[in-house]
């Protein structure tokens, strides 16, 4: 929503900045990034051999999975409402 604003150069400003994603947010998608990523790792190479042409295959492939994943993780925590995980942490303090 936009208000009208005399004191403001435009005359119009936002009524509520958008909310900033928390750095406890922040820290949790990472860890759990990096956890989604390993497993991705480590099925990867589960499926190849230990060779230096399959290890570098590997390294290429993983590339394109993480970005792929990483856009589907992000996409999964816009489903989840805004301080859902803080509730959670803060009723598990309870």
């Amino acid at each position: 929503m936009i208000s009208e604003n005399l004191d403001h150069p435009q005359g119009n400003v936002p009524e509520k900045a958008p909310q900033k994603e928390s750095h406890l947010r922040s820290v949790i998608k990472s860890v759990s990034w990096r956890i989604v990523g390993s497993i991705d790792t480590m099925l990867l190479s589960y499926l190849f051999t230990g060779s230096v042409k399959i290890a570098a295959l590997i390294g290429s492939t993983e590339v394109m999975t993480k970005v792929i994943l990483y856009y589907m993780h992000e996409r999964i925590w816009q489903i989840i409402p805004r301080n859902t995980v803080r509730h959670w942490f803060k009723s598990k303090k309870s």
